[in-house]
């Protein structure tokens, strides 16, 4: 197993807003859940002729293939595991390096406030969950690991209330 100071955990999300448009983020963290980098892609809104044209399809295309491969591909840090909640993205791990893991919660919050958690791997990597396992079972006695997705959603909401990253258009 790699040195605890050297794992990095990477939560990721996807967040569409009122106005339509999607963005991914990508909160990359030590075994403490203390914030190591922060990504976050400029808005994409699709044409209604790609609604129509990808149809089903859309949802793993622009939530996998333009938000979220990329963003694992360009943190700086080296990701010892990428955490989801969210199935769709589940799907990007066949595009990228490293082992990508759907949680899910198991309802009520414990005594100690952390809620418990399910792991599950992509289809096709199913020997990732003892990996997953023996990484992420220590750190869920100490910190709960839905909580840093919150944090990233609010920080997603917050990069797209100021605008950051869109792109200016000049007269």
């Amino acid at each position: 197993m790699a040195d605890t100071q050297e794992i990095r955990l990477a939560f990721i999300e996807v967040v569409v807003f009122s106005d339509g448009s999607i963005r991914g983020g990508i909160l990359t963290t030590d075994i403490e859940t203390r914030p190591f980098e922060f990504r976050v892609t400029s808005p994409i809104k699709p044409t209604q002729v790609q609604q129509i044209l990808y149809g089903a399809s859309l949802k793993d295309y622009v939530y996998g293939e333009l938000i979220c491969a990329p963003l694992v591909k360009a943190t700086k840090e080296k990701l010892s595991m990428v955490l989801t909640k969210d199935k769709y993205l589940i799907a990007i791990r066949p595009l990228v390096p490293t082992p990508v893991i759907l949680i899910h919660s198991n309802g009520a919050q414990a005594n100690d406030g952390i809620k418990p958690v399910t792991f599950y791997p992509h289809r096709n990597f199913q020997n990732e969950l003892a990996f997953a396992q023996t990484i992420l079972t220590p750190i869920m006695q100490k910190h709960d690991l839905l909580e840093p997705f919150e944090r990233l959603r609010l920080a997603l909401q917050e990069v797209h209330r100021v605008g950051l990253g869109e792109v200016k258009k000049s007269a």
